[in-house]
């Protein structure tokens, strides 16, 4: 019987998956639906930190923040994070993307943690915004944004530079190039309100599983939030920008420079660790944030599924 019943658990569960894929079931439903999984899994596999970090980011996603951090935390008391050597503080420091913000950008940087890889030389910088012009109504003070950064530690030079660009991972080849004559810094280049992070190159990439290229994405970007973008008249945006003021070439001109190493030197938010939302969640960040993707590769695997 249990081989009957493990192929239909896989044949429910495959329905599942295209259901949320088709936005017929909500965040909260699947939230609900997978914690007590991820309960039943942390009992039969106790000493798996996995499951606890992941259960923490469904509690996360689900507004459940005391159960989140009781959750992140375990993850970390099973897979504890490292120390960071002096030569992957170093490469933090050395590979620190350059931010490129348009003159208008009506939300500063509040903070910039990094976390580096435990056995790969990749580095996950996590950008927080004041907030997303998009979503006054999300109970979440900022907007998290990702860019990772892969390089070659012998040469210390940059070999890959990643985005997550609204749930899509972006590379560049034109990235790295442009690193290498900055100093081994990426340039990044940030959307106006949203924080969209576009690399060298973006007017001919086309962003995965959306079937769209970035520059169709940015014009209606654009149109959207120049009309007053989401929920306009939310009472919190009283005090915002009534939407985006100017043309699209404005729009897209990437000329106003942020430095984050500038926050990393103030305050060192450096870690080393797989769970990265977790080490956010309970060590560096004092105020709710949507958690994120932590490593390409999961979205990677989502790609091949």
């Amino acid at each position: 019987m249990i081989e009957i019943y493990t192929h239909e658990w896989k044949t429910v569960g495959v329905k599942l998956a295209e259901a949320m894929r088709d936005g017929k079931v909500s965040v909260e439903e699947t939230c609900a639906a997978i914690i007590p999984v991820l309960d039943l899994l942390r009992s039969v596999f106790p000493d798996d930190a996995e499951f606890p970090a992941r259960q923490g980011e469904y509690y996360h996603l689900d507004g459940q923040l005391r159960r989140a951090g009781q959750a992140y935390q375990r993850a970390l008391e099973l897979d504890p994070p490292l120390a960071l050597t002096e030569r992957e503080a170093a490469a933090i420091r050395r590979h620190c993307p350059l931010l490129l913000t348009t003159e208008t950008e009506c939300f500063p940087l509040k903070d910039i943690a990094a976390v580096h890889h435990p056995t790969l030389p990749l580095i996950g910088y996590h950008l927080f915004w004041e907030d997303d012009f998009d979503f006054p109504d999300d109970y979440e003070p900022c907007d998290h944004e990702e860019i990772w950064v892969e390089y070659d530690p012998d040469k210390e030079t940059v070999t890959r530079v990643m985005t997550f660009f609204h749930s899509s991972v972006i590379s560049s080849e034109d990235a790295v190039r442009e690193a290498r004559e900055n100093g081994e810094r990426p340039l990044v280049r940030i959307e106006w309100g949203k924080h969209g992070s576009l690399l060298n190159g973006w007017e001919n990439i086309d962003i995965p599983m959306k079937n769209m290229s970035m520059q169709d994405w940015m014009r209606q970007t654009y149109e959207h939030v120049k009309a007053g973008g989401r929920l306009p008249e939310h009472p919190l945006k009283r005090f915002w920008p009534r939407g985006y003021e100017g043309s699209y070439e404005s729009y897209i001109n990437f000329s106003d420079p942020v430095d984050p190493l500038l926050y990393l030197e103030r305050k060192p938010l450096m870690f080393k660790s797989l769970h990265a939302n977790a080490i956010l969640f309970t060590q560096a960040i004092p105020y709710n944030f949507h958690p994120k993707m932590e490593w390409p590769d999961r979205f990677a695997r989502a790609l091949l599924d």
